[in-house]
């Protein structure tokens, strides 16, 4: 099967590419950071520009797995947009990794500009499934290096190099982490198949706060951490003056992002792990 995968250069992009182009050819879009990995043939375009769109829509493939998205930014909801018309437009089968965010009762614009995604996607005609991951992570790949750091690698660098953690106000919000492997993994096996189209949450086998998230790497590298818990009002301020944060996702920070991932287990018979069992791959 050839798959045009969006995002390609991502942290869960590139890694779903190696595992797919272990079976299958695998072209991983990009727009500014270059894939280099093997057995991938990397795709510059811009999905935002009609050219961009029919230079794809002029190639060869079976598929399409959409993981791109723009995070913040005033023009966030715009880019998504225009990224789901142009994947719309090829008339291909769609896996669309979308997220946790869309079960949030706090409203944010990137919150919004997901459930707009899913809304057309279903109402498309076009076979589809959706996956909503809460918080995957997974060992870095030798030679590549995404525009932006995965946040699991960030928090395992400060547990391994600092004397504390800082946390955002209480830490005792969940998240329930997955493994990119399985995640990519269930994404395969939905494409080996007649797509569902139906919605799927993408989790691990337990949710965990972000307090026991922080012990379960510690424990994991012999470690002993102080948690430093600070306002969740100082972060959104700072967020203000760090590309890396989004303000309106620091605000809405202490909602659960669990995933219960039963459904997807027997569609699939991936096996989700738990947190304490793939942990090792972030040391």
């Amino acid at each position: 099967m050839k798959l045009l995968v969006t995002g390609g250069s991502s942290f869960v992009g590139a890694h779903f590419c190696v595992r797919a182009a272990r079976s299958h050819a695998v072209f991983a879009l990009h727009h500014t950071t270059p894939v280099a990995l093997n057995g991938i043939t990397p795709i510059k375009a811009d999905l935002r520009t009609a050219r961009g769109v029919k230079y794809i829509a002029g190639m060869d493939f079976d598929a399409v797995v959409h993981l791109a998205t723009k995070v913040k930014g005033a023009d966030a909801a715009k880019t998504n947009r225009l990224m789901m018309d142009a994947v719309l437009s090829w008339g291909k089968p769609v896996v669309y990794a979308s997220s946790t965010v869309v079960h949030w009762e706090t409203s944010t614009p990137y919150g919004e500009s997901r459930k707009e995604d899913e809304r057309r996607l279903m109402e498309s005609g076009l076979p589809w499934v959706v996956l909503r991951p809460s918080a995957p992570y997974g060992r870095r790949l030798l030679n590549h290096h995404p525009k932006h750091k995965e946040s699991f690698h960030t928090l395992a660098d400060w547990v391994r190099n600092a004397p504390c953690v800082p946390v955002i106000g209480t830490g005792e919000y969940r998240r329930q982490p997955i493994h990119v492997d399985d995640f990519s993994d269930a994404i395969l096996r939905f494409l080996e198949g007649d797509l569902p189209c139906r919605a799927f949450g993408a989790g691990g086998a337990n949710a965990l706060s972000f307090n026991g998230i922080i012990d379960v790497i510690a424990s994991a590298m012999n470690r002993s951490v102080r948690k430093i818990h600070l306002p969740q009002a100082l972060f959104v301020q700072l967020a203000r003056f760090h590309k890396e944060f989004d303000v309106d996702l620091i605000r809405a920070v202490d909602e659960d992002e669990v995933a219960d991932s039963n459904e997807l287990m027997k569609a699939t018979g991936v096996q989700c792990r738990s947190f304490p069992e793939g942990v090792r791959c972030l040391i």
